[in-house]
């Protein structure tokens, strides 16, 4: 298994990208659309077991099992045709507080056939902007080691490996 790596940053106004696509928030309608984009983007060979297992995984992040989600900076890029081609899950972490805590990106992914397109980018620039306006202070995201385009787009957008400190469990 894949070690994780945590990575954090902090939040400011964002600059939409030239050309940048233009997200829309993500809807409960979007779970059967959103479980699909989510196993062709991690799992391409998936089964009919992998499907339900995907789909509570992103029905458990939308009902707030993860953390309360954020619907203004849960976003979907969708094509010409009406398609989800990428999408963005985020809660925030601070859960039980009236003031905002750390937002959490519990899920970012694109379909294979339409990476490097900035889709990614695009969705993480619009939603850092819209926690930026909600008074979020940081965001943070947990990776998989041996993904590499993740760990770039992160760090190209000045997210930080969290480290832990030392005496502390």
């Amino acid at each position: 298994m894949a070690p994780l790596i945590p990575l954090a940053a902090l939040i400011g106004p964002q600059e939409p990208r030239q050309g940048a696509s233009i997200p829309r928030p993500v809807e409960s309608t979007d779970l059967a659309e959103l479980t699909d984009l989510y196993l062709r983007s991690y799992h391409p060979e998936a089964d009919r077991l992998d499907a339900e297992k995907a789909a509570g995984r992103i029905s458990r992040i939308l009902a707030g099992t993860h953390g309360t989600p954020i619907p203004q900076a849960s976003l979907a890029v969708v094509n010409a045709l009406g398609q989800i081609t990428a999408a963005i899950l985020v809660t925030d972490r601070h859960v039980g507080s009236t003031t905002p805590g750390t937002a959490y990106i519990a899920e970012l992914f694109t379909h294979p056939d339409h990476r490097r397109q900035g889709l990614a980018e695009d969705l993480l620039r619009h939603a850092m902007d819209v926690l930026h306006k909600l008074g979020h202070r940081t965001v943070a995201v947990t990776v998989h080691s041996t993904n590499a385009a993740a760990m770039a787009l992160y760090l190209s957008r000045d997210f930080r490996r969290l480290t832990q400190r030392a005496g502390v469990d």
